[in-house]
């Protein structure tokens, strides 16, 4: 088995502005023509949020793939920076830290403010603001006004995460 390289990337597929890899050649017996997108459909795939594939028995993630397609290297971590896991364009995907991955993340569904950063804090009677950094929960403050809360919890995302900042 031969190592996944740039060059045998650009030997066995087409990189599209959409952000999918075409194959170039025909494989025999297993439904892999030449001109079609590799990958899971993750929305049918319930199993993986990512596009997936298998090239020389070894089980890839697509984003993963057009990454060293384009830069020749395969970071610890990439990030979709629009938080869209089928959107593979290159302009798409960062590497990122495991810190700056999380900073990423949309609102946890179990939410009960409805704004990230924001929960209420029962023994103070007030709405309580926190930001992630590093692993550690930096306490920003309390808050009367839940509007007022979440305006502190979006600036301290900014000052704390930058461009990896996630406000939704």
């Amino acid at each position: 088995m031969k190592q996944m390289t740039k060059e045998l990337l650009h030997d066995l597929f087409d990189y599209r502005a959409d952000g999918n890899l075409i194959r170039k050649k025909s494989t025999t017996g297993n439904g892999n023509y030449a001109g079609r997108v590799i990958g899971t459909n993750p929305k049918k795939d319930r199993a993986n949020r990512y596009s997936t594939t298998k090239i020389q028995g070894q089980h890839w993630c697509v984003h993963k793939l057009i990454y060293l397609y384009h830069h020749g290297v395969v970071p610890n971590q990439l990030d979709h920076i629009n938080r869209n896991t089928t959107d593979n364009r290159i302009e798409n995907l960062r590497p990122v830290s495991a810190s700056q991955n999380a900073s990423n993340r949309t609102l946890f569904k179990t939410s009960t403010s409805g704004s990230k950063g924001v929960s209420w804090h029962k023994a103070s009677n007030k709405w309580f603001v926190y930001v992630d950094v590093n692993k550690k929960r930096k306490n920003i403050g309390y808050f009367e006004d839940l509007e007022l809360a979440d305006l502190v919890a979006t600036e301290a995302r900014i000052k704390y995460h930058g461009a990896y900042a996630n406000h939704f």
